[in-house]
């Protein structure tokens, strides 16, 4: 056998090895989601029945038990018709083959509900697990380089496979509210859970050595390092333990710094070492004296006086002032001074003291964590002593992490994400909510209870109205800049053309609400886009005067096939068939029009007639032109894109730089609009409120003038931070 022989032999084999490898992805994308849909069809009807029970009105009560009465007859064919859309789209292709009256109308408003859950659903999904998602498509690129037969990249794309429920449901005899209802339940059932259907994936690559590791191009590694430090949602490690194995104080679980934390509190433990600046009281090993409480003041007296500055403190209104646990303890015995007449011949237990210091630190911690803004800062810190006074009576602070204490600095932190001023009424609401605690709490936790349901209610209602408000945004937002979109392309393509009247509604309604629907759902760079494009092209090169006897040819060669294919095209869209209709009949008289005032011979000045050819050379040149700058602006985009970390997704929070002059606002990334690489941020009500060019928001990414919020717990990390001072 000979060299060549040998290479096409090996290239044969690789092939069928990578065959193998992509049958495998299409049986595994296949088995996890038949489980997950499968799950959503047998929840369905509980779920739904539990939605009407709660519904708020009867119409609303109607439709969830419609919904209900849908899944129960078509959950066959929901399911059949799900994995043929799906499987048809995985396919294999060959990767070698490329593949207002009278003005611009938008999209119908269904159509543009639905775009908008799919691009929410699909913003959620990639903000939970786009990093799987991202690999993916990476490893799959690979594989088109390698494998001739693959099925698309984009094909396994969460986006894709909501699209591809939106097909299965698309036939069903239901109104839009009852499709946003089926968009629900497949978000939570479906959308929500893939994440483990994408390691699967990925882990078959990987097992394959195919790109077994990846650092995505997007992401910088002084960035990745930076999103592990401030995106974690919970406080898994509080200091590198190699560090510290020596010390015999690494804490590596929650159940580890409970254990500790308590028997810090009881005097079983004490920190050695002068290393780092602590309190006294963290250091002094306590005597039997302290633990028997002799000549100190009894933890109720303590309690009592700190029950006394607290309510104290919630009598002074606006008072900005931060106790330090140094004036903590002084006030204490001050208090218990005035309660003796004056006299004070105990000092309060190094036990209690170091309770106090230890939340002091907690709370100083929680002033320094940068994911929690000045303003809600101070309103946290007004709770310093009422979580002092949790940790004198109650064990459960640092075992237990849903402990009404801790879940109610976590919600006041979580509230106050977006809120910029004191002047928000969400402040406002929070601050009532803080006086309660102040006023109320004593001893038992209930107040810190009635604090968690009354938070916990005011979150789930502003989110709402937020939610609500931003999809409105999202909306509009999506509809003007796919309209200028097609603005713009519309005066490229009809730039010193004629348009008659008869058929301008045609053109600057009917068809620029197609270019809109297929912008919005495929992107300017998709053959959908293309493809009404160069419709539109060749219909505007038809209806303009003829000056020779090759334009009179190629209409009467042409129009019969052009009218067919834009009443195709048209009634595909769920715009009014009977104005379609009309339109047409209107279009084909002017054509026959056309042909009949203009059958003798016209040359132009020259008298030379162009030929079909060069008609036909003439509208490729300009379409190859055109596609060239789109792919040009296109990949300037990405370029632009590909700045940002890979933790830039719809839905993080940023304190973002507006300004030399303006504070900084804390605003939600909605919206990336990635073929124009710009970046939509929201106030904390939906409101669309800031712009951002994505290459300009990397550069103050960078300089630090703009950053991601951590979205982690605030007491967990504040914990976090006094373990690691502990263990320096």
């Amino acid at each position: 056998m000979d060299s060549s022989q040998a290479t096409s032999a090996l290239t044969t084999e690789e092939s069928t090895g990578y065959s193998a490898i992509i049958e495998q992805v299409f049986t595994c994308t296949n088995k996890h989601l038949h489980v997950l849909i499968d799950r959503m069809i047998s929840s369905a009807d509980k779920k739904l029945f539990d939605k009407a029970e709660k519904a708020k009105s009867d119409e609303e009560r109607m439709r969830y038990m419609d919904c209900t009465r849908i899944f129960r007859t078509e959950r066959n064919d929901i399911s059949l018709h799900f994995f043929n859309n799906l499987n048809k789209s995985l396919a294999f292709s060959d990767s070698s083959v490329a593949t207002e009256d009278e003005e611009l109308s938008l999209v119908h408003n269904d159509e543009m509900e639905e775009m908008v859950a799919i691009t929410t659903m699909y913003a959620k999904a990639m903000n939970v697990y786009g990093e799987q998602v991202n690999h993916l498509e990476a490893r799959l690129e690979y594989m088109e380089l390698m494998c001739q037969k693959i099925f698309d990249k984009e094909s396994l794309d969460p986006k894709h496979i909501c699209e591809v429920f939106q097909a299965t449901i698309e036939d069903l005899d239901i109104g839009i509210e009852s499709k946003l209802i089926f968009y629900k339940l497949f978000d939570e059932e479906v959308c929500s859970k893939l994440e483990v259907m994408y390691r699967a994936i990925n882990k078959i690559f990987i097992d394959n050595n195919i790109m077994p590791e990846i650092l995505l191009k997007t992401t910088k590694t002084a960035d990745v390092e930076y999103i592990e430090e401030e995106v974690s949602s919970q406080v898994a490690s509080y200091y590198d333990p190699a560090k510290n194995a020596a010390r015999g104080f690494i804490p590596r679980a929650n159940d580890d710094v409970s254990r500790i934390v308590n028997e810090f509190m009881s005097g079983d433990m004490t920190i050695s070492g002068d290393e780092i600046e602590l309190p006294a009281s963290f250091l002094r090993v306590p005597t039997q004296q302290d633990l028997e409480g002799k000549n100190c003041y009894d933890r109720k007296e303590v309690i009592k006086a700190l029950s006394h500055l607290q309510h104290k403190i919630s009598s002074l209104k606006n008072n900005d002032d931060v106790l330090t646990t140094e004036q903590i303890k002084q006030e204490v015995l001050n208090d218990i001074g005035s309660q003796n007449g004056g006299v004070v011949d105990k000092q309060v237990n190094i036990l209690d003291e170091r309770s106090i210091d230890f939340v002091g630190m907690m709370f100083t911690a929680i002033t320094e964590d940068t994911a929690v803004s000045k303003i809600m800062t101070s309103l946290i810190y007004q709770l310093q002593i009422p979580v002092i006074k949790v940790a004198m009576s109650d064990n459960n602070l640092f075992e237990k992490e849903n402990h009404p204490a801790r879940v109610t600095v976590d919600l006041l932190s979580q509230a106050g994400k977006g809120v910029n001023q004191q002047e928000d009424h969400l402040y406002h609401e929070l601050e009532m909510i803080v006086d309660h605690v102040l006023d109320e709490f004593e001893i038992n936790v209930e107040a810190f209870e009635k604090a968690v349901d009354e938070l916990e209610i005011l979150i789930q209602t502003e989110e709402q109205l937020a939610n609500d408000t931003e999809l409105q945004q999202q909306k509009q937002v999506l509809q003007e800049h796919a309209r200028n979109i097609v603005i713009t392309q519309l005066k490229m393509v009809s730039c010193e053309k004629q348009i008659p009247d008869k058929v301008r509604p045609l053109i600057l309604k009917h068809w620029s609400t197609l270019m809109l629907n297929r912008y919005i759902r495929h992107g300017r760079s998709s053959q959908q886009w293309v493809q009404s494009v160069l419709l539109l092209k060749l219909l505007l090169k038809c209806l303009q005067p003829i000056h020779f006897q090759s334009q009179l040819k190629m209409i009467e060669n042409n129009h019969l096939a052009l009218l067919e294919a834009l009443n195709d095209e048209l009634f595909q869209t769920q715009q009014n068939q009977h104005d379609i209709s009309d339109q047409i009949t209107q279009l084909r008289a002017y054509f026959l029009d056309l042909i009949d005032s203009n059958k003798l011979k016209i040359v132009d000045d020259d008298d030379k007639a162009l030929t079909d050819e060069e008609l036909i050379d003439e509208a490729g040149e300009n379409t190859e032109k055109e596609l060239d700058i789109i792919k040009q602006q296109t990949e300037l985009a990405k370029q632009k894109i590909s700045q940002l970390t890979s933790a830039t997704k719809p839905g993080a929070w940023y304190e973002i730089f507006n300004g030399e002059d303006r504070a900084v606002r804390r605003l939600k990334l909605s919206v990336i609009l990635t073929d124009a690489a710009q970046l939509i941020f929201v106030n904390r009500k939906g409101i669309k409120v800031m712009e951002k060019d994505a290459d300009v928001f990397a550069k103050e990414l960078e300089e630090n003038k703009s950053r991601i919020l951590a979205d982690h717990s605030t007491f967990n990390h504040a914990l976090g931070q006094v373990m690691g001072a502990l263990a320096a």
